[in-house]
């Protein structure tokens, strides 16, 4: 009797649960989105009015730091 329930379709399998390609390409996709966002957002400091990444410049008075700092 212990033998026919490892003959059944989604019985237990010795193999225990392992990464496949697509779980690995996943977490590479959100590592690299992050990674992005990280960069978006220094930038976007850097330019942004008072160092702030979401505050938007004035229409005619776009002011942008000089190069060195």
């Amino acid at each position: 009797m212990s033998q026919f329930g490892m003959q059944m379709p989604g019985g237990r399998s010795k193999r225990g649960a392992s990464i496949d390609v697509y779980t690995f390409l996943a977490f590479a996709s959100v590592v690299f989105l992050a990674t992005a966002c990280v960069f978006m957002w220094i930038a976007a400091s850097k330019v942004g009015p008072d160092g702030s990444p979401f505050a938007k410049q004035e229409a005619g008075r776009i002011s942008l730091p000089k190069r060195g700092n």
